[in-house]
């Protein structure tokens, strides 16, 4: 039953010693039995998990616990490496049999990968904005409450900008919702060109984009905010060799403050400058502040 067992089992010696490896294993991992009884268990495991896979081994070995399932531990990730070299994710669990001279650990070893695959489409379809790929309103809340406990803990600036596509109906109407897609994705792109990695940027809904600027004040998120704008001004979407789409955008700024009761108060501050915004003309940024100057 082991022998042919829909999983890949393995069996080490106090001396972490294969010295059973059945034939998933053989699929599993590209090597014959011949090749790998006898080898140390390290010969199956990524290089950078030895020392950490050593230790909890030896930790499981020194509990009552006889059997147990490694992926309980908190935040480890385990993987398996290939005769090849390539390495895959692992659900593995372990049995501790005590012997008269020890005792021999056996694994039972299951490839993972189509499920992590599969768990990170999920997730990212959860968290991400299906056109463009950046974050959708659902994640942009999670991170903005999240920066804004930051912010407050550690009394750091925090800044936010809410764009908006000035007259994007007209846009869908003359050239088209395919091209109106295009914008918004080429807005994306001309957008995180000028942003940082550890900016947060995503889209709010519609035409509405968010911009999070961690340890930026309101001074400097005027720069940033003229930065966005001025890129989208200068370069029009480029349909093909005889057309291009010109558009222009509107920006709304806030600045977090403790005195604040919460992120939305935060989030209006910034819509409201939005607003302002497209009252004076559009294709230009507001500040908002809490004392209404702008």
């Amino acid at each position: 039953m082991v022998e042919l067992a829909a999983d890949s089992i393995i069996a080490v010696d106090k001396n972490m010693k294969l010295i059973f490896f059945n034939s998933e294993a053989e699929k599993t991992f590209g090597y014959s039995q011949d090749e790998i009884i006898g080898q140390h268990l390290n010969t199956l495991i990524p290089s950078e998990f030895h020392e950490v896979h050593d230790k909890h081994v030896r930790k499981f070995l020194e509990e009552s616990t006889v059997a147990r399932l490694m992926n309980d531990r908190q935040n480890v990730e385990v993987k398996g490496l290939r005769k090849n070299g390539n390495q895959f994710f692992a659900e593995i669990s372990i049995i501790k049999i005590p012997q008269e001279d020890g005792f021999i650990l056996a694994g039972i070893i299951r490839d993972i990968s189509n499920s992590k695959k599969l768990e990170k489409k999920l997730r990212d379809f959860a968290e991400h904005d299906s056109l463009t790929g950046i974050m959708n309103r659902r994640m942009i809340e999670n991170v903005l409450k999240k920066d804004l406990e930051r912010a407050s803990r550690y009394n750091k600036p925090l800044s936010l900008l809410m764009m908006d596509i000035d007259h994007f109906k007209k846009v869908n109407d003359t050239f088209g919702h395919d091209v109106g897609d295009l914008v918004l994705k080429h807005l994306t792109d001309v957008s995180k060109s000028n942003l940082r990695e550890v900016d947060s940027f995503g889209r709010w809904g519609g035409e509405e984009f968010v911009v999070l600027l961690p340890e930026i004040d309101l001074k400097d998120a005027r720069v940033v905010a003229e930065k966005l704008r001025t890129s989208i001004e200068n370069t029009p979407l480029k349909i093909n060799e005889n057309e291009k789409v010109s558009y222009t955008i509107s920006i709304g700024g806030a600045a977090f403050s403790k005195s604040m009761d919460s992120w939305e108060t935060f989030f209006k501050l910034a819509d409201n400058a939005l607003y302002q915004a497209k009252e004076q003309g559009r294709n230009q940024v507001c500040i908002g502040s809490l004392d209404n100057k702008k």
